[in-house]
């Protein structure tokens, strides 16, 4: 009799601790739900410019950022990463940076849909396969590409080109 009332005792504890696990994330997830909650606060409007000079303010999303910014982001920290793997000497691999077709999706403002932004994107494409059909002259055709990220920020949201003008190779 003894030994089931062990058994039965363990098993009690068992259910027990599953239980507190259930409960435990139960609460953490209400408590991370409350926490995200309070993050959520309403934006407040940006003031209207006051002359014509002022017009032409960079529009600012740090909390809602459209899929064109999140990719132009990504393609940041490619650039970066291959800058790092070409100052270290080795060989950018075509496989390990896929082309992304930034131009595809929304970007943070409309208006730059136009003729002259899709011929920059042509280009920049062009320069991106242009780098890997060049294995010995990487640095060269990085700096090309580059290049036309910048052309194309001088004209199209020109918030990034500090960052920007920091990629190329000496």
């Amino acid at each position: 009799m003894a030994p089931q009332i062990l058994v039965g005792a363990i098993f009690y504890l068992y259910q027990m601790r599953n239980k507190l696990v259930i409960l435990s994330i139960f609460f953490l997830s209400i408590i991370i739900f409350q926490a995200c909650q309070e993050n959520t606060k309403p934006q407040t409007e940006t003031p209207k410019p006051k002359d014509s000079t002022e017009a032409c303010v960079p529009i600012k999303d740090p909390n809602n950022p459209k899929p064109m910014a999140l990719m132009m982001r990504l393609m940041a920290a490619n650039a970066d990463s291959m800058r790092s793997q070409l100052l270290r000497g080795e060989t950018l691999d075509s496989n390990q940076y896929a082309f992304i077709k930034f131009y595809l999706v929304e970007p943070t403002d409309p208006n730059v849909l136009e003729p002259q932004f899709f011929e920059n994107a042509r280009m920049f494409q062009s320069s991106y396969h242009e780098l890997f059909k060049h294995p010995k002259e990487q640095k060269k055709y990085y700096n090309l590409m580059i290049n036309a990220c910048i052309n194309c920020h001088e004209s199209y949201c020109s918030g990034p080109l500090k960052r920007i003008r920091k990629f190329p190779i000496e």
